[in-house]
């Protein structure tokens, strides 16, 4: 990290607040900081400082990771595809080859075991579909009717003699996502995500609204009219998440329009890896406490650098947390679509630039996080706790129940 600091510096100032490094007035400052904390890290390995809890989670994962790389059904093409396009020359760049992980499951019984179960069953009868016909053959049947026999004779075969039911085979597949394709699709997705984003901004600046007119003491209809609005883009921007989700949801779905099991399998596959790549650095610093989907709860050192500002010329400053810049340096060095295609409507030509909308946001720290112990042995609970503010208030709570006693009376 020490030998990456001016990279990730460099990155927070250019790429993530758009700036320039001719701007910054204090840059020696910030890194000799940030450079110091962490020396102190690497000389003092074993910590007895009060740790640090922090969430950091990637902003909109699935529908960024869709936009980055272009992903929608219909640009998952195959070579066939790409050999008779009219773009098929020598050094084109169209064709983002990505890896997305397939997951079958198969009957553990051999071929020969299938054989013979199908050999047994032409053997026997079935009895007709109607009272008083003579008993059908197997190779009567119709093919519904012999696939569930097939499937469950399998299955009795293969209980009795493997002890299993089924196996799972995961490999990795390689497919090509054309970035000349119609951009309908994520189009319409970064419409959404933009607007939940306005939505989210909406419902931040009615909270500090709501904080100014309580501490002034204005009237009750002032607070009433503030607390709706938090409500109102509260709900908008959930409602936005939900569809935003969908997205990438409806793609799997087999009786879609615009089924891609490969496209939901890049989207899949390039988040878990994001947040593995995520959990190799904290364990190299901290501790990590629960993975999520696009997420991870994390301990680090208390001495680990966190906030700090950039001044400007211009008398501005750029705030940042080092955690998420560091993370997303790291994000951009290995996630970003080089290969990013755009039409230029005037030319009618394609313009080439490079796309990362995959960011990390951190939220913390917090005082406590309880995690409930299992009751198996090498068998945690995902998605169960609790995390408190350092005030003593619930920040979040996620996978517990509130049991009820008595019942229910309904007259």
């Amino acid at each position: 990290m020490i030998d990456e600091l001016d990279a990730a510096l460099t990155f927070c100032i250019v790429d993530e607040s758009k700036g320039s490094l001719e701007d910054v007035t204090n840059y020696d400052e910030v890194k000799e900081q940030i450079q110091a904390k962490l020396e102190i890290m690497r000389d003092n390995p074993q910590r007895m400082d009060n740790p640090l809890i922090y969430h950091l989670d990637v902003a909109a994962m699935y529908p960024n990771i869709m936009l980055s790389n272009r992903l929608q059904p219909d640009s998952v093409v195959d070579e066939a595809t790409c050999a008779v396009c009219d773009f098929n020359r020598p050094g084109k760049t169209c064709d983002r080859r990505m890896t997305w992980a397939w997951r079958g499951e198969f009957f553990p019984a051999r071929r020969d075991e299938f054989n013979m179960i199908k050999h047994a069953l032409n053997q026997e009868t079935f009895p007709p579909k109607k009272p008083g016909l003579p008993p059908r053959k197997f190779i009567d049947l119709s093919e519904s009717e012999q696939t569930a026999l097939l499937h469950k004779r399998l299955g009795d075969y293969s209980r009795r003699v493997y002890k299993k039911i089924k196996d799972t085979k995961i490999e990795n597949r390689e497919a090509i996502i054309c970035q000349r394709e119609n951009p309908f699709y994520i189009d319409t997705v970064r419409r959404f995500r933009d607007r939940r984003y306005e939505y989210k901004g909406l419902h931040k600046t009615w909270k500090k609204n709501l904080d100014t007119v309580l501490s002034e003491h204005r009237s009750i209809a002032e607070v009433d009219e503030a607390k709706k609005m938090i409500v109102l883009y509260d709900s908008l921007q959930l409602a936005h998440k939900c569809i935003l989700n969908s997205f990438y949801g409806y793609v799997m779905r087999k009786g879609a329009r615009w089924h891609s099991m490969e496209m939901a399998g890049i989207t899949c596959l390039t988040g878990a890896t994001i947040i593995q790549m995520a959990r190799q650095l904290v364990e190299q610093i901290g501790r990590p406490l629960e993975l999520d989907t696009d997420g991870i709860w994390c301990m680090l050192p208390g001495v680990f650098p966190e906030n700090f500002k950039f001044k400007l010329k211009n008398g501005k400053a750029i705030a940042f947390s080092y955690p998420c810049t560091m993370l997303n340096h790291l994000v951009h060095a290995k996630f970003t679509n080089h290969q990013y295609h755009d039409l230029d409507l005037e030319t009618g030509e394609y313009i080439i630039h490079s796309e990362n909308s995959i960011f990390f946001e951190l939220d913390g720290p917090y005082k406590a996080m309880i995690l409930p112990s299992s009751k198996e042995e090498d068998k945690l609970l995902k998605k169960r706790y609790a995390v408190f503010n350092d005030d003593g208030s619930l920040a979040e709570l996620k996978g517990f129940e509130v049991k009820r006693r008595g019942e229910l009376q309904l007259i």
